[in-house]
């Protein structure tokens, strides 16, 4: 049987959206560096030419922040899809209109409790290495979207409201990279205890700490709404599913 991953479409539409957000950031990038230009190096062009550009820049803005509501409520329908299937692949339960095939690389263990931990443990040895490598290209963004949109804001002309709606969208973006460090964060630490759980911690006492460490990964990610970039996903997702299948040897899961 071929794979299926039934909450698939709505993580492809997250997807799409964030890279409609990631163009609109170098787009507002642009034309920053275009107001700048005409401000500061005396380049003869017609004087509203600076205004109608923060103009523009700021309906950016505003698409901007509708096209983010957007992505975070489809992102949520997504994550209520996968959390369904999670637990009708570990338990067996009904809760998914549809179910995941060759999704997750536990399928030979039987449902239980125990699959539910050694799931969770995959989805945050994944999650963990994914939102790390997100990090370095988040902090660049911010660091430039910052630099850039401050430069705008400072040197534009006088419009209060243009001005207000351009403030708005750098702290959009370093709260961005708050909750991404957050979710890597809070994973790093889920992983670090499911390590635990399934090396040092006696059989007998591992069913309540699984649930607990189940619940702090769930909490995490629906706390965090960032999505995973999906590029990063796909171009490691066959070294990490190397990695994953040698973790799950030495700690002897089966």
């Amino acid at each position: 049987m071929t794979k299926q991953v039934p909450h698939a479409k709505l993580y492809k539409t997250v997807s799409n959206l964030s890279n409609a957000l990631n163009w609109l950031l170098i787009s507002s990038t642009i034309i920053s560096l275009a107001i700048i230009v005409l401000n500061n190096f005396n380049i003869e062009a017609n004087p509203n030419i600076s205004l109608w550009l923060s103009r523009i820049l700021a309906l950016i803005a505003i698409i901007f922040f509708i096209l983010e509501v957007i992505q975070s409520q489809t992102y949520h329908r997504a994550e209520l899809q996968r959390k369904n299937d999670f637990m009708d692949n570990s338990l067996e339960t009904k809760l998914a209109d549809a179910n995941s095939n060759e999704y997750y690389t536990n399928d030979d263990i039987s449902n239980g409790v125990y699959k539910m931990g050694v799931n969770c443990f995959e989805n945050s040895f994944f999650t963990k290495n994914i939102s790390s490598k997100m990090l370095t290209k988040q902090i660049t963004y911010t660091i430039v979207i910052w630099v850039v949109l401050w430069s705008v804001i400072l040197t534009a002309p006088n419009n209060v409201f243009v001005e207000v709606i351009l403030l708005a969208l750098p702290f959009s973006v370093a709260n961005d990279l708050r909750k991404l460090y957050r979710l890597n964060k809070n994973v790093e630490m889920v992983f670090a205890n499911f390590k635990k759980i399934f090396s040092t911690t006696k059989k007998s006492k591992r069913e309540s700490l699984i649930i607990d460490n189940v619940i702090s990964y769930e909490k995490s990610i629906s706390y965090s709404s960032v999505p995973l970039n999906r590029k990063i996903f796909d171009k490691w997702n066959d070294k990490l599913s190397l990695e994953w299948n040698k973790i799950k040897k030495q700690h002897k899961i089966k």
